[in-house]
């Protein structure tokens, strides 16, 4: 097997129509828990390299209800498949951008239940923003019990979030502990999870002052991942918001201090860190986890940026490298 698990792209992704409205029409009148149908998705699953045609396995895409928002949740299950991974997207992110990594975890065997968190992607919510991030919470407490109900996975129940779904996965984690004999116990993975912002020495007082003064700042798009067919994406993809509102960032600075006021813990997360990340703090973030989790395992990618779950093929070749000698998948 390949540490390098890549989609069989036959052109690059954000190459091919795509009508998001159409689709987020479908998906409003469309019956909870009811897969949609080939058809329906054949332009999404084309446009974001999603069809793994040399990968047979099965994909299911439909809505479930909670906390007032209609959420978009999907399965992707090999032939096969002897675990199963939650998988958590980042901040600005949705499902769609996370073929690489989908690809990888199914060529291993593992089934993938992931979501478009509240307010990104395909699912309802204001874009970009929450009062809360216990809301986040609140929706993958949600989309587990769904895929529990509907899968009954007997094997391993792994973990993996990147950025602000790494905050996410290791939030649930600390609400919800899992049970010492409970069969689902698996591998946490994290890719550059978010706990404070780059720079935020700084950036802290340009906020304090922000607050008071503005709602929302546009966003800015950054080279977070030496992946050129990556960052072309980005800048066409019609499922990210283009606005940093500032209550967003209120609800991370709260859930940041409560995260950080955690006392030691045995959960054992395997992280990935890039050297060169430019959105989070990567020095503030490693350090606290090895106080708070000694358990743990990490890999300092040199030269990685901050979505490693996109970078390039010889960064992403390190980081299966990494995850296969330390996860028991």
């Amino acid at each position: 097997m390949s540490t390098d698990a890549a989609p069989n792209l036959s052109t690059p992704r954000g190459q091919h129509d795509f009508d998001p409205a159409a689709l987020r029409g479908v998906l409003a009148q469309a019956e909870a828990s009811r897969p949609l149908g080939e058809q329906e998705l054949a332009q999404y699953r084309r446009f974001y390299g999603l069809q793994f045609a040399d990968i047979p396995h099965r994909h299911e895409l439909f809505c479930i209800d909670a906390d007032g928002e209609r959420l978009v949740v999907q399965y992707y299950i090999p032939d096969q498949a002897r675990g199963h991974v939650f998988m958590c997207h980042g901040y600005f992110d949705h499902v769609g951008l996370f073929a690489y990594v989908i690809a990888g975890l199914m060529q291993r065997g593992l089934a993938v239940v992931t979501y478009d968190q509240i307010g990104h992607g395909l699912s309802t919510g204001a874009p970009g923003t929450i009062e809360n991030f216990d809301r986040y919470v609140a929706a993958t407490r949600a989309v587990w019990l769904h895929a529990h109900a509907q899968l009954q996975p007997t094997r391993p129940w792994h973990w993996l979030g990147q950025s602000m779904g790494g905050a996410i996965v290791m939030e649930y984690l600390h609400q919800h502990p899992p049970a010492v004999d409970e069969q689902a116990i698996g591998d946490t993975v994290l890719l550059a999870p978010l706990v404070r912002p780059y720079a935020w020495g700084i950036n802290r007082w340009v906020f304090a002052i922000a607050k008071y003064t503005i709602k929302q700042r546009a966003r800015t798009l950054t080279n977070n991942a030496e992946n050129a067919e990556f960052l072309d994406l980005q800048k066409v993809d019609p499922l990210q918001a283009q606005a940093l509102p500032v209550a967003w960032v209120a609800a991370m600075v709260e859930w940041s201090a409560r995260f950080i006021a955690y006392p030691e813990s045995q959960l054992a997360p395997k992280m990935v860190q890039g050297d060169n990340d430019r959105t989070v703090d990567a020095k503030f973030g490693v350090a606290l986890y090895k106080r708070r989790y000694p358990n743990s395992r990490f890999l300092i990618l040199p030269g990685g940026r901050h979505h490693l779950a996109n970078e390039s093929a010889p960064k992403r070749a390190q980081m299966w490298a990494f995850l296969d000698e330390h996860c028991d998948w």
